[in-house]
C-alpha cells in the first residue's frame, strides 16, 4: 500500500498535492454541511471558496505587477483554500467583506510584510491575526470537528510524507500535547477531556500539516525546525496568555514565523544566466551569476521561481539542489528534462542572458558532517549526483581528504554527468567512484563498471566496511527508497542514513 501511495505523491509537486488535499477538505466540508454536521450550507461554503480564490488571485496579480515580481498562482490558490477552511463562509446576509479583506491582507503580507524580498509570515495566519485585531473578526477554524478529523489526518499524513517534515511535525505535536497536560493539571482540568479537545476538536493536525510546513516560512535546518515546532506548540495551547491577550492557533504560528525568519537566510536573488551547458542527451547545467557572494553549505538546496506565460498547474516554483560549491563564484544547477516536462522546465530551457530567475530560501541538512574523520558513502542515481558534485568540489578546492566512496547509478552510460568532477576527486583526494548501469540491454562493449541496480549485495561488495560508514542517498524517490531498503537489509542503522530533499516532479 505504501508503495502505491508513494508512487502517486512522487508524481506531483508538493504544491499540487497540497492543492488536491485542500480541495478534498472543501468537498468533504460541503458534504458535511449538506448533512447538517456544520452550521452553514454547502452553497455558502462553495460560493465563499470561489470568492476567496478570485480575490486572492486578483490581489496577488495586482501586487506582483506593482512590485515587479513573478506571480505564484498556486500560492494564491492555496492561501484562498486555507482561508476558506478557517473562516466561516459568507451568507446571503453578509460576510463577504471579511473574506475580501482577509484575502487582500493575506496577499499583501507577502509583498509588504517582507524584508529583502522574503515574506515573513504564513499569509493565511497573519491575515486572520490582522482581521482579529483590526476588524474584531476572528477565525473560527470550522474544519476542526470530530467529523472532519479522520479526513484531516489522512490528508495531513500525505502532505507530511511528501514534504518530509516528520521531525518538525512531531516536535510541534509532542510539545503541544505535553504543554496541554501541564496546563490542565495546573488549572485542575480533566486531562483526557482536554487532550481530546486539543487533538480532535482543534486545528492541531491541520495547522501542523498544512501551515506549519510551508517551506518559505520555516527554518532551513532540522534542528532549527524542531525548535520552531516547539515554540509554536507551546503557544498553540489556548490557556497560554499575556495579560488579557490569549493565544490562538494563528497567533502561535505568526510568532513561530518570526523565529523562523530570524534564524533563516534573508535574501532572494534575481539571477541572470551566464552559461548553459549540455551534460547529456537530456541533462543541462545552468550557471548563474549572483549579484553578491552567497553563503551556503555544500549539498543545500534553494527555491527557484521562474515567471513565464501560460504556466501549467505545476506552477512556477521548484526546488533544486545546488551543484556548485561555495568556493565557486557562480551558482550551478544540474537539471534533467523530459519530453513531457512542465511549462517551468520548458521555460527554463529557453532562458537566455536577458532572462531572470529568482532564487531564495537556502535550506537543507544534506551536508557534510562536521567531523572530517567520519567515513561516508555517497549513493547517487541520475541527476541525484548534484549535491555530491557540490560536496566533492568543495573538498577538492579546500584540499581536505575524506574517506568517501561514491556509488553512482544510471540507466545508460550516456546518462552519466559530472564524471569530470568525480575523476578530479579521485586524482586529488583518492575518493573513488563506482559506476553501475541499470539498463542491461545497453551496456557498452568496453564498460568496466558495475551492471544492475544498487542492492544489498552490491553495497556489501563495494563497501566491505559498510558497518562503519554513514550513507548519503540522493536521486529519484524510488531509487532512494530501494537503496534505503538495501541498507536496512544489511542492518545499517537509520541514524546512519541521510536522504536528500527531493520533492518529486520538477
Amino acid at each position: 500500500m505504501m508503495r502505491l501511495i508513494d508512487s502517486v505523491i512522487d508524481s506531483v509537486t508538493m504544491y499540487r498535492l497540497t492543492l488536491y488535499v485542500l480541495l478534498g477538505y472543501i468537498a468533504i466540508g460541503a458534504i458535511q454541511a449538506y448533512e447538517g454536521f456544520v452550521a452553514f450550507s454547502p452553497i455558502d461554503l462553495l460560493a465563499s471558496t470561489a470568492f476567496l480564490v478570485v480575490m486572492c488571485w486578483a490581489a496577488n496579480t495586482i501586487l506582483a505587477r506593482i512590485f515587479n515580481v513573478p506571480t505564484n498562482v498556486e500560492s494564491a490558490t492555496l492561501t484562498a483554500l486555507i482561508l476558506a477552511l478557517i473562516l466561516d463562509p459568507a451568507t446571503l446576509s453578509g460576510g463577504l467583506a471579511l473574506l475580501g479583506w482577509a484575502a487582500i491582507l493575506a496577499m499583501s503580507s507577502k509583498y509588504i510584510l517582507a524584508l529583502y524580498n522574503k515574506h515573513i509570515f504564513n499569509p493565511a495566519a497573519i491575515s486572520v491575526v490582522l482581521t482579529a485585531l483590526v476588524l474584531n473578526q476572528s477565525a473560527s477554524w470550522w474544519m476542526a470537528t470530530a467529523s472532519m478529523f479522520p479526513w484531516v489526518v489522512i490528508g495531513g499524513l500525505l502532505i507530511v510524507r511528501k514534504v518530509r517534515q516528520e521531525a518538525l511535525v512531531v516536535s510541534f505535536l509532542t510539545t503541544a500535547i505535553v504543554a496541554e497536560c501541564v496546563v490542565s493539571v495546573f488549572y485542575g482540568l480533566p486531562v483526557p477531556t482536554e487532550l481530546r479537545r486539543l487533538v480532535i476538536e482543534s486545528p492541531l493536525i491541520f495547522l501542523a500539516s498544512v501551515m506549519l510546513t510551508e517551506p518559505l516560512t520555516m527554518p532551513p535546518t532540522k534542528g532549527l525546525k524542531m525548535v520552531y515546532g516547539m515554540i509554536t506548540g507551546v503557544l498553540f495551547i489556548p490557556q497560554i496568555h499575556l495579560g488579557s491577550l490569549y493565544s490562538t492557533p494563528e497567533l502561535a504560528l505568526v510568532v513561530g514565523n518570526v523565529f523562523a525568519y530570524l534564524v533563516s537566510p534573508k535574501k532572494k536573488l534575481v539571477l541572470t544566466l551566464r552559461r548553459r551547458t549540455k551534460l547529456s542527451h537530456d541533462t543541462f547545467e545552468f550557471l548563474f551569476s549572483p549579484p553578491q557572494p552567497l553563503a551556503y553549505a555544500p549539498g543545500q538546496y534553494m527555491e527557484w521561481t521562474l515567471g513565464h506565460p501560460h504556466a501549467d498547474s505545476r506552477g512556477n516554483r521548484r526546488y533544486f539542489t545546488l551543484a556548485s560549491s561555495p568556493t565557486e563564484r557562480g551558482l550551478n544547477l544540474g537539471v534533467k528534462f523530459s519530453e513531457r516536462g512542465s511549462s517551468f522546465k520548458r521555460s527554463m530551457l529557453g532562458l537566455n542572458k536577458r532572462s531572470t530567475i529568482i532564487a531564495g530560501q537556502i535550506a537543507g541538512d544534506f551536508t557534510l558532517p562536521a567531523d572530517p574523520q567520519q567515513k561516508l558513502v555517497f549513493i547517487a542515481g541520475g541527476i541525484g549526483i548534484t549535491p555530491f558534485r557540490s560536496m566533492l568540489k568543495y573538498l577538492v578546492d579546500i584540499g581536505q581528504p575524506r574517506d568517501i566512496i561514491v556509488i553512482y547509478a544510471n540507466r545508460t552510460a550516456d546518462d552519466i554527468v559530472y564524471n569530470d568532477m568525480l575523476d578530479e576527486a579521485y586524482q586529488k583526494l583518492r575518493i573513488p567512484t563506482v559506476y553501475t548501469l541499470t539498463d542491461t540491454s545497453a551496456i557498452p562493449r568496453n564498460w568496466s563498471g558495475g551492471v544492475g541496480r544498487i542492492d544489498a549485495e552490491m553495497i556489501a561488495d563495494v563497501v566491505p566496511d559498510f558497518r562503519e560508514r554513514t550513507f548519503y542517498l540522493s536521486g529519484p524517490p524510488q531509487m532512494v527508497r530501494a537503496a534505503e531498503q538495501a541498507l536496512k537489509t544489511l542492518r545499517v542503522s537509520g541514524s546512519r542514513i541521510k536522504k536528500d530533499f527531493f520533492p518529486g516532479l520538477v
